[in-house]
């Protein structure tokens, strides 16, 4: 932070059994932008444990009309449950404040859609912790289809299996319908939903799904999901989560992952695997890239405990300077809504057995 700058205030909002509430603690410990933190526990949020972990916290309450009130506070980091997600983002329009929130925001893309219509008449910076976008490989594999690396993208393939609902607490909100609205959908396959638009940098306009629940735990939801998607400028993906994974998840929740997306186009390919490290593949024949054969390669991020590490640093600092500057930040409140169009569809396509279209995509 440069001399003369002012440090941010950050409030952050969070309702009980939140599972990302304490890695965004984390965060915001390690960003020196930040000087204080406050905080208002909602819906029987652990306002005790999650101060304590917070080397910047001021002050907490229960109160969050009279939190959000408050002033001083520059930024709000929210963690809320789904089905309440929607109102409370709504709050925070209401009072003014930028935001940056957890997915999904809402249990449908409908309630999150009028509170980003609410925010941009605002003229608030918001954002969606969509931080898979902002690693090192992510970045570079969307520039290089930018530069012409790929030719026009044929195909999108993405993979997301992770540690098993019985390692996951299977009796909490996230495994509800009426608290969660959807299981693996909403909590992780959003992630590679949000990653393949950004990769291709087109949106998804027709979503085929088959959705199934094959844990034996007793939960409402989905947790196996297998979408097949069209985009508007014709390319095609599939998106393929479940809790599958034998293997509890580890104190950091990193989970127990098995991740993989790929790219492919009609000069060149790109694909980047959990399962080779922190990197990327690519082989193109295009002008100005071709290189002999397949190229991988790997970064090593500075040593950070914030959530998603030294990019997930810059992911938030990123969205904490928009809302000073007016810039663009990582995300916005919209690539959330659209995410959730995608699920809603699925959900539809699921149950009917029909390919739905969404409506103005």
């Amino acid at each position: 932070m440069s001399s003369g700058e002012r440090p941010f205030t950050v409030g952050a909002i969070f309702s009980a059994q939140h599972g990302h509430i304490r890695s965004h603690m984390r965060t915001l410990n390690e960003l020196d932008e930040v000087a204080d933190v406050h905080m208002c526990a909602i819906e029987g949020g652990e306002l005790d444990e999650v101060s304590g972990l917070s080397t910047k916290f001021r002050s907490g309450t229960r109160d969050l009309d009279e939190f959000l009130a408050r002033d001083e506070i520059d930024f709000l980091v929210v963690c809320a449950r789904n089905d309440i997600g929607a109102g409370v983002l709504q709050r925070c329009v209401d009072a003014g404040k930028h935001f940056l929130f957890e997915k999904p925001g809402a249990m449908n893309a409908p309630q999150l859609r009028a509170v980003a219509g609410a925010a941009h008449a605002r003229g608030l910076t918001t954002g969606v912790v969509f931080q898979n976008r902002w690693t090192p490989p992510a970045r570079a594999v969307k520039q290089a289809r930018i530069d012409g690396a790929f030719g026009r993208v044929m195909t999108v393939e993405t993979r997301l299996a992770t540690s098993q609902v019985r390692y996951r607490g299977p009796d909490g909100w996230m495994f509800k319908k009426a608290t969660a609205g959807s299981g693996i959908m909403a909590w992780l396959a959003c992630h590679h939903i949000d990653m393949a638009c950004y990769l291709v940098g087109d949106r998804i306009v027709e979503v085929s799904a088959m959705l199934g629940t094959l844990s034996p735990e007793a939960i409402e939801v989905e947790d196996t999901a297998l979408l097949t998607v069209r985009f508007a400028g014709g390319a095609l993906g599939t998106i393929h989560a479940g809790y599958h994974m034998a293997g509890p998840l580890p104190p950091e929740m990193g989970g127990n992952n098995d991740s993989f997306i790929a790219v492919r186009g009609t000069r060149g390919y790109a694909r980047i695997d959990s399962a080779r490290g922190e990197g990327y593949g690519l082989f193109s024949d295009a002008d100005g890239w071709a290189s002999g054969g397949y190229l991988e390669q790997t970064f090593n991020e500075p040593a950070s405990t914030a959530y998603g590490g030294a990019s997930g640093e810059e992911f938030v600092l990123g969205h904490l300077t928009a809302s000073r500057t007016g810039g663009e930040a990582p995300t916005s409140i919209d690539d959330a809504v659209h995410v959730l169009e995608v699920i809603d569809a699925a959900l539809e396509s699921s149950a009917t057995g029909r390919t739905i279209k969404i409506a103005g995509a």
